[in-house]
């Protein structure tokens, strides 16, 4: 995993200087549930007076890869002062368990607001592709001796970091008979990828003879485009082969989707 960043904000309103025992806390994280792979996270999440909020989560951009998490918590009549700890998980895209990650500058350590109603930030850098991304805040009110008198503990809506890189690829449509005793082929280039697949060649072979290449100057993200070449017959035990991004020219998500191959007739 790329080395994580870490940037703090806190911005404190109706302040109270009242100062309680820092309270020991566990060496890992509390737990993080299962959640369901692909599920739409919520603007925020709120427990009482404790809120959690996905601030930002960038895939591009001059921050690069990198996600801001906020939490909100106000004290009360019974509180002499309040403690919050931001844990990070992480899971691949696809599904599976959250594990927690450690050695995160300033995650996983309880931080002290000095007033009665804070809202605390806390954002971090170097995310890996593939990867979701939460925090889990746990909320603490102490009384004055440094007992914790309630605790409320809050899962942020998610940050997906998907490759963002394009991805091509390529299936046969149809081949039509021309009155030369020629065919022509169709296919179809699709950019399955997050970014747009800007200038590349698309090569054909047919009966081991190569097509001249057609080139597309760009292809948006989503977006497929229909190609056409003009070629012999494919009889017999011969085969039509053909590929994208013949010359490499764009760095994809996945290479593996490029090359199509059939058995004649198409």
């Amino acid at each position: 995993m790329p080395s994580l960043r870490t940037t703090i904000c806190a911005a404190s309103i109706a302040g109270f200087s009242l100062v309680a025992p820092v309270s020991a806390f566990a060496a890992t994280p509390a737990p993080l549930a299962s959640f369901a792979p692909g599920s739409a996270p919520s603007a925020a999440a709120t427990k009482g007076n404790a809120v959690v909020k996905l601030d930002s989560c960038s895939v591009l951009g001059v921050n690069g890869r990198s996600a801001s998490f906020s939490s909100k918590m106000e004290g009360s009549s019974k509180s002499a002062s309040m403690e919050l700890r931001f844990d990070l998980y992480s899971r691949p895209i696809a599904g599976g368990a959250w594990k927690a990650v450690t050695g995160v500058p300033k995650f996983g350590a309880w931080d002290r607001p000095s007033s009665s109603s804070v809202t605390w930030s806390k954002s971090v850098g170097g995310l890996s592709v593939g990867q979701s991304y939460r925090v889990l805040v746990t909320h603490r009110w102490l009384s004055k001796s440094g007992r914790v008198i309630r605790r409320a503990i809050l899962a942020s809506p998610v940050c997906n970091q998907p490759d963002a890189r394009p991805d091509l690829a390529t299936s046969f449509i149809r081949s039509t008979a021309l009155a030369n005793g020629n065919e022509r082929y169709q296919l179809i280039v699709r950019n399955l990828g997050l970014s747009a697949a800007r200038g590349f060649s698309v090569a054909m072979r047919v009966t081991g003879i190569e097509l001249p290449t057609v080139r597309v100057e760009s292809l948006g993200a989503g977006k497929s485009r229909l190609v056409s070449f003009v070629g012999p017959a494919c009889t017999g035990a011969s085969k039509i082969k053909a590929e994208a991004d013949f010359s490499k020219e764009i760095a994809e998500h996945n290479e593996l989707n490029n090359v199509v191959e059939v058995a004649c007739p198409l």
